[in-house]
């Protein structure tokens, strides 16, 4: 049994609050002293999500409920899905706020479930690492512009 961690009660709470209700802990690393880096990984149907706490700054990361397991930004997901832009996705100056992508998640869920289901799931995983190149490549463009 996985023993819950300040930061996994939270996200807990907070999918809650997003109306995902059906969220079963994996894992969780306790909180780390100094920064309170922090790592939980929930279940959600056929997804994965993981939860990093970095330096005070929380991220989501998506993947599949199958080996290998293999987790994608949740904004080159969005960009995959067709949800966001690349421009948008560039445009933001600190990460969002996890409450407000949680939103996001509950309410593509099913259609998140389907693309990473086993029959779909290399396709989104090509289209989502397709989506991260291509985003990385404009960021690194805009760099070279800044020059």
């Amino acid at each position: 049994m996985v023993q819950a961690t300040s930061m996994s009660d939270s996200v807990l709470a907070q999918l809650r609050e997003a109306g995902i209700e059906a969220a079963e802990l994996v894992r969780a690393s306790p909180d780390g002293a100094g920064f309170g880096d922090a790592e939980a990984v929930f279940r959600v149907t056929g997804l994965l999500l993981r939860f990093v706490r970095d330096r005070g700054q929380e991220f989501m990361y998506l993947g599949a409920n199958a080996p290998p397991e293999q987790f994608h930004q949740f904004d080159d997901v969005e960009i995959a899905m067709s949800w966001k832009t690349i421009d948008q996705v560039l445009a933001k100056r600190e990460p969002e706020d996890l409450s407000q992508v949680l939103v996001r998640v509950s309410r593509h869920l099913k259609e998140l479930d389907e693309a990473f289901s086993p029959e779909c799931e290399r396709f989104t995983r090509a289209r989502v690492e397709r989506a991260a190149r291509d985003r990385g490549h404009a960021f690194v463009s805009r760099l070279q512009e800044k020059k």
